[in-house]
C-alpha cells in the first residue's frame, strides 16, 4: 500500500470501511470498521500525510521511532 495516501485516498477508504460495516453482522467488525472510516475521513479533513503504511499493525507503529 502506498505510504503518503491523499485526501482522497483517505476519502475513498472511509467510504470502503463504511461499507463493510454496513454489511457485516459482527459487532466487533462493524465497530472496527466504523473506527476506521472516523479515522481515515479525520485524516482526509486534516489533510495528514504520516508517511507510515495504513496497513502495519498497530503495535508496529507505537514502537516505530519518531
Amino acid at each position: 500500500m502506498a505510504s503518503d495516501l491523499t485526501s482522497a485516498d483517505c476519502l475513498e477508504r472511509a467510504r470502503m470501511h463504511e461499507q463493510l460495516a454496513g454489511a457485516t453482522d459482527d459487532a466487533s467488525a462493524r465497530k472496527m470498521h466504523q473506527a476506521m472510516a472516523a479515522e481515515f475521513r479525520r485524516r482526509a479533513e486534516s489533510g495528514i500525510s504520516t508517511g507510515t503504511p495504513v496497513n502495519r499493525p498497530i503495535l508496529e507503529l507505537l514502537s516505530t521511532p519518531v
